[in-house]
């Protein structure tokens, strides 16, 4: 019975891809094994998310693998670092993706609307803006008071979350357009 824990996992590198050489298959191999922990440091350092290394290790195989095929008397050392630059340039990546994706949209986008404003009041008021909403944008709202981000909202919607925040903003920024012609100034 093999030991238990994240230390031992048996790790299938399932997605090595064949160069058609086994020397370069070999060589590939190890520097796998080698980079693994690497990618689950770059995993957790830059995403938070230990499962990720497994994507980050399929990018740097494939990577590793496509050099590999036009260079198949690349030293182990070299496959090594490539194998870590590309992790870390890929977590990096990854990671300003969800930067950018969080800095976006919260209900703080309402808060300045009705700052300084008594409590009361201001829960009156954002229930009205709320029910001027479409279904559509209630449920987004709904979503991300619960803490959704727009990438998993997207998801349960089956739509791209760009597209979802664009739609949302859109409506929201229409629904203050209307109130402010209409003379229904929230503040």
């Amino acid at each position: 019975m093999p030991p238990k824990g994240h230390r031992w996992k048996y790790l299938t590198w399932s997605w090595a891809c064949s160069t058609g050489d086994p020397a370069s298959d070999q060589a590939l191999e190890s520097a796998a094994q080698a980079a693994w922990l690497y990618a689950l440091l770059c995993a957790w350092t830059f995403l938070n998310d230990q499962d990720a290394a497994y994507d980050l290790m399929d990018h740097a195989v494939q990577n590793a693998s496509a050099y590999c095929t036009r260079h198949p008397d690349a030293l182990s050392e070299k496959l090594i670092a490539r194998m870590k630059s590309v992790l870390r340039r890929r977590a990096r990546q990854l990671a300003a993706r969800q930067g950018r994706e969080l800095s976006y949209g919260s209900l703080l986008d309402l808060e300045s609307l009705y700052a300084g404003q008594p409590e009361v009041e201001q829960q009156v008021m954002a229930n009205e803006m709320f029910a001027r909403l479409s279904p559509f944008a209630q449920s987004v709202v709904r979503r991300r008071w619960l803490g959704y981000t727009w990438r998993e909202i997207a998801k349960q919607l089956g739509l791209d979350f760009s597209v979802v925040r664009r739609a949302y903003f859109r409506e929201l920024e229409l629904l203050l357009r209307n109130l402010s012609r209409s003379g229904d100034s929230p503040q």
